[in-house]
Parts: structure tokens; sequence; C-alpha cells
């Protein structure tokens, strides 16, 4: 069964982008793209939808004024702000709105992906000093490196983190996610790489002194 989904952003080459990513995954359902909140509640009032991605900055009626307002209608849609500021004022007003989650726009798409399957599993943690550690700059990786093994910042932090000897479990308590995403982000990684198995995972992590 598919997800279906609003996208609702004022940036339209944005959303028609971020419509194409979703729509390539036979798990989402793009049902609507609008450009402001009131459109957005309008279309929630119309038709039953199981998730909307909303930005914060809109015209006429904001994301904020828009998901107190979706909330007040008491819709089970999930929602997940997809903002461009990683200000911890905005985070802690989004987890007391209890939101789904807030994800930074220049999340890698495979984040985007992972983050809508713990929300509607209900395994998402909404944490706040993780949602900022989107922001920290990847350090001692060349963009060469990068765009080879097309690992995301998610993804070298799970490597990092094998590397000290961690279990699946305790990287999922270290890093707010479920040992079900862990486990998938691990097989992942090990496809990206081209590795055998997590022993190959772990010696290629200490040959490129990840």
């Amino acid at each position: 069964m598919q997800i279906s989904t609003i996208i609702a952003d004022d940036h339209k080459l944005f959303a028609q982008g971020l419509s194409n990513i979703l729509g390539q995954s036979d798990e989402i359902e793009i049902k609507a793209i609008v450009h402001n909140g009131k459109a957005l509640v309008k279309e929630l009032k119309n038709e039953a939808t199981d998730l909307a991605l909303i930005d914060l900055n809109m015209p006429e009626l904001d994301g904020i004024g828009a998901i107190k307002q979706i909330q007040a209608l008491s819709l089970k849609t999930k929602l997940i702000i997809l903002s461009t500021y990683a200000d911890e004022k905005l985070v802690e007003e989004a987890k007391n709105l209890k939101v789904d989650a807030y994800l930074l726009k220049d999340a890698e798409p495979e984040e985007l992906l992972y983050t809508i399957k713990e929300v509607m599993e209900k395994r998402y943690e909404f944490n706040i000093n993780h949602i900022l550690k989107q922001t920290e700059p990847l350090e001692n990786f060349s963009d060469d490196f990068l765009k080879k093994y097309k690992l995301s910042r998610r993804e070298i932090e799970i490597i990092q983190l094998l590397k000290k000897g961690l279990t699946n479990q305790e990287i999922a308590d270290k890093i707010f996610l479920s040992v079900l995403t862990i486990q998938t982000h691990r097989k992942n990684i090990i496809q990206k790489l081209e590795v055998n198995n997590s022993a190959g995972l772990i010696a290629f992590a200490h040959e490129h002194n990840i």
C-alpha cells in the first residue's frame, strides 16, 4: 500500500524536484503539490492523506499556522517539516507542536525516505540535538571520495560507530534511530562499498581512515 503524500512548499522548483525524487519510490504516491498553507489545509480537509511534507516559510499561511489548523481538525495525517533552518527555537517549537519529524532540506534523498518510513511505522524519535547535528560539516572527506562511494552523512556516522565496535542496538540508541533502520543502512553501506560483509566494511573504514 502506497503512502499518499502532499508536498507544501512555495519554491516550485524544489517542490517539483522533491516530487520527482519521491515519485521514484514504489511506496509513495504524490497526491498534490501546493504552494501555501491555506491550500494545504484545504487539500487535507477534502481528502484523507497519509503524509504532508511542509515548508515553514509559505505565503498566506505559513507552515506553523497550517500545522496548527491541521491539528485542530484532528486529522490522521502525519506531518513532517522540511526546512532550511537548523534553528533550535524552531525545532523546539516543532517538537512542542508534536509534528512527526523535522528534516533539513539539504538532507540526502535517502535520509528523507528513511525518515518517512520511520514516521509511518511510528519508529521516529524526535531528538533536537540530533536534528541540529545535521548541519555539522563532514570533515576529512573529499568531495571525490563522497561522490565515488555515494555515502551520506548518516552512513559515514554509522561506519564510524561500527568501527568502534558498537552493536546495531548501541548505534540505534546513540543516534536515535530504530534497530531496523540501522540494519537497513548497514546493508546499503555494504552494497555501496562493494564489500562482502561487515568485516569487509570495518576493513574499508580502517583503510580509508573513516
